[in-house]
Order: C-alpha cells, then structure tokens, then sequence
C-alpha cells in the first residue's frame, strides 16, 4: 500500500511539474465563448471575464477591468468595456484587433464571432513573441 501511495504520489509531481512547465511557455488559452437563449447568457459574459482573467498572467502590466451586462439585451456599457480591455491589449502587444459591435436584441451571432476572433488572435501573437 505505501508502494503504491509512493508512486502516485511521485505520479502526480511529474505530472504538475510538466504542466507547470508548458504553462509558462504558453499560458492564455482563451475559451471559446457563446451565447445561449435569446437574452444574454451569464455562461457568456462569464467567459468574456474569464479569459481577460487569464490573460494578466501574459500581461501583468495590464489592468483588466470586470464587464458587468445590464438586462436581457447586450448593454452598451459591456460592449464598450470589452473593446477597451481590447484597447489595452493592442496597446499592450502593438497589434490590431476588431472592434466588436452587437446587432438587434440578445447576442448576434457576430459578435461573438469577434470576440473569439480576437481572443484566437492574441494567443496566436503571445505564442509568436
């Protein structure tokens, strides 16, 4: 039974050590964010949130803000506060990325196409440098 304690246990070391390792090569893996029912989904803008969360890890200097959505329809307010964090990261990386815009109620479909756009769009230039 120690044998086998022993073992896991070593098992499991390599392992986060390993992954420790790839991560510091690349860290930002942004997931891929959708938007589920005709309202805006918190799975949505969670995601969003989430993957500028991780994206400090890669930029330190750059302060994130949180975008917060009011109501059933995409805000104005969270559109506004996601293409500034794109703003930093721009600043940040010296590349261009889209300026995403919404269209009629809910979430359209591209909108989300950029933002994910963007998002594949950084991880690509972060693994470049």
């Amino acid at each position: 039974m120690k044998k086998y304690l022993l073992v896991s246990i070593f098992s499991l070391l390599a392992f986060v050590s390993v992954s420790a390792s790839n991560a510091e090569e690349e860290s930002f893996f942004p997931s891929h964010c959708s938007n589920y029912g005709s309202t805006v989904s918190l799975s949505f803008t969670n995601c969003i949130n989430s993957n500028f969360r991780r994206l400090t890890f890669d930029l330190p200097r750059e302060f994130f803000s949180y975008c917060n959505n009011f109501g059933d329809d995409l805000s104005f307010s969270f559109e506004s506060c996601v293409n500034n964090n794109f703003n930093k990261v721009e600043r940040s990386l010296g590349l261009f990325l889209s300026h995403c815009m919404n269209f009629g109620d809910g979430v359209s479909f591209s909108y989300q196409s950029c933002i994910n756009s963007n998002f594949r769009e950084i991880q690509y230039e972060l693994r470049r440098q």
